[in-house]
């Protein structure tokens, strides 16, 4: 009898040996759930206008192997990850031109499961996009996870994520920081002249901008003839921006990013119009139109509109008046001194 109870107690232990054995390939699965920052983002823009509050930033996570925790081997066979970052920019800027924003630990490893104990390393990187204000962030950082058996183990087998450590290269890091910043840009200028016998200063002349090469919203400096400056935001180079300018007035588009192209077109009027397009003169009778591409130190059109001749002193309608009154005078004052002439002789 006790050698009966003696055989099951051994098997009983026999038994129980060989179920801790087996657990490991029996562990559920554990997923981040812990919503701590892991991203911290921040975008500085070449100006305020430029911040969006739909603009969506990417970050790629790509498992590259593990290390063993005690006998458990590593159990992970998912693919890269990539999450979208979002947030209201221009708002998070409180006028300024930068805005950070985090991306928390459980949208980046969203779907990925951890079966076994183990540290699972993985490299972190911040996706290009398409954006031509952009420069986008090129560094990268290493990111471990650290799975192991609950404390409780065996009573409990589904496994737990100790840490996520974020390493720039081997040094431990707080956060993965990513900064995009300001792609080279400069400003667009486009001027007014008006010349010639028959001009008028008063006149009004209507041109179209149409950008090619940007995106989103663009600060502008109006200078008036009177002296004053006006500002506005030209938005979305897909769409025509129309304005008006008067002889000695010019308007400046800021911020373009050098290389986006620029087509300015004066609405036919009846003046000749000639321009000249970063120190090129138009050709023949296509001065109406300018074309060209934003250069590092800025780009200008001069636009000259010319109604009858046109002479090196710049007499124009609005001086004849008085050229002429001041040839009225000087005729004036030579008759007056021939009489005189005359008289004096005729006394003698």
């Amino acid at each position: 009898m006790a050698m009966s109870r003696l055989k099951k107690n051994v098997v009983a232990a026999a038994l129980a040996g060989s179920m801790v054995i087996a657990l490991p390939g029996a562990a559920f699965a554990t997923t981040v759930e812990d919503n701590g920052s892991i991203v911290d983002k921040t975008w500085t823009a070449a100006s305020n206008t430029q911040l969006n509050n739909t603009e969506v930033f990417k970050f790629q996570i790509e498992y590259t192997g593990a290390d063993k925790v005690g006998t458990w081997e590593p159990d992970f066979t998912m693919g890269a990850n990539t999450c979208t970052l979002t947030a209201n920019w221009q708002d998070l800027s409180n006028g300024s031109n930068s805005a950070s924003a985090p991306l928390y630990a459980n949208e980046l490893f969203k779907g990925y499961e951890f079966k076994t104990p183990g540290v699972y390393k993985f490299t972190l990187t911040e996706v290009r996009g398409d954006n031509p204000n952009i420069l986008y962030a090129t560094n990268s950082y290493n990111v471990e996870v650290s799975v192991a058996m609950p404390t409780d183990y065996p009573t409990h087998t589904d496994p737990v994520i100790q840490k996520i450590q974020v390493k720039d290269g081997d040094n431990k890091a707080d956060k993965a920081a990513f900064a995009n910043t300001a792609k080279a840009n400069d400003s667009l200028k486009v001027s007014k002249k008006v010349a010639g016998t028959a001009a008028n200063t008063q006149d009004e002349f209507k041109y179209t901008l149409t950008l090619g090469g940007v995106q989103g919203s663009y600060g502008f400096e109006k200078h008036t003839k009177d002296g004053g400056i006006e500002t506005g935001t030209v938005t979305n180079g897909a769409d025509p921006y129309e304005f008006t300018l008067y002889h000695g007035e010019y308007i400046e588009i800021k911020n373009l990013p050098v290389g986006a192209t620029y087509t300015v077109l004066e609405t036919d009027t009846a003046y000749t119009e000639t321009n000249v397009a970063d120190g090129v003169k138009s050709d023949g009778d296509k001065g109406a139109q300018a074309d060209g591409a934003i250069k590092a130190g800025g780009s200008t059109v001069a636009y000259t509109n010319e109604k009858g001749f046109a002479p090196a002193t710049g007499v124009n309608s609005d001086t004849m008046p008085f050229v002429f009154g001041g040839l009225v005078v000087v005729a004036g004052a030579g008759a007056l001194l021939i009489s005189r002439k005359r008289r004096a002789s005729e006394e003698f």
